[in-house]
């Protein structure tokens, strides 16, 4: 499970980092933004050092669920929280 978190961790840092705006900025999403960048990444390189122990099936659970939505709204945060609709 380690392994699995590390991976959903990792891909969750880079969907939003690799995020190209297009349309205004908006302060507070960016922040939020940063802070489940900074957030996935602290916990990968936490676990990958083992300071912190084996996740549990609910947070892969949920890291999945999150990365899905991220992949889904292409790293798009405002996207994700319902506040922005992606044009098709």
């Amino acid at each position: 499970m380690l392994f699995a978190n590390t991976l959903i961790c990792l891909a969750i840092v880079l969907r939003t980092a690799l995020f190209v705006r297009t349309g205004p900025h908006r302060l507070s999403i960016a922040s939020l933004a940063y802070v489940i960048t900074v957030a996935a990444g602290s916990d990968t390189i936490l676990r990958l050092y083992h300071i912190v122990e084996s996740p549990s099936a609910a947070d892969l659970f949920f890291k999945s669920l999150v990365l899905f939505a991220l992949i889904r709204s292409k790293g798009n945060v405002a996207s994700v929280l319902l506040l922005r609709r992606n044009p098709k």
